[in-house]
């Protein structure tokens, strides 16, 4: 990432998730190769989307779950403006992760 930019770090953390399925790290894989496609112009949504549904799905006890569903959350109310499932992924982080840093943003407000 640091050398080539998102662009460049999508196909080895792809390949580092195929290759790694059960490691320790591939929770986070998933996580920043979601990050890596919202990094791209123009970002891709879905397939961020999908690789932060697999962090939230497979990986609940991972550090980066509750910022992988507040992320859903934005991407929903956002940039897909569906505000129901906006508010599913909001409940489901607040139910879930009450004591995240990400659960406490809607607390503000």
């Amino acid at each position: 990432y640091k050398q080539g930019g998102a662009k460049k770090a999508i196909a080895p953390m792809q390949n580092f998730v195929r290759n790694n399925p059960n490691s320790v790290y591939t929770g986070n894989a998933y996580f920043w190769l979601a990050e890596f496609n919202l990094a791209i112009e123009p970002p891709n949504y879905n397939e961020a989307k999908k690789n932060y549904e697999i962090v939230a799905a497979k990986f609940p006890n991972s550090a980066k779950a509750p910022r992988s569903l507040y992320q859903l959350y934005s991407i929903a109310k956002d940039v897909n403006k569906n505000t129901q499932t906006a508010n599913v992924y909001k409940n489901k982080l607040i139910s879930t992760y009450p004591t995240s840093e990400e659960a406490g943003y809607f607390n503000k407000s």
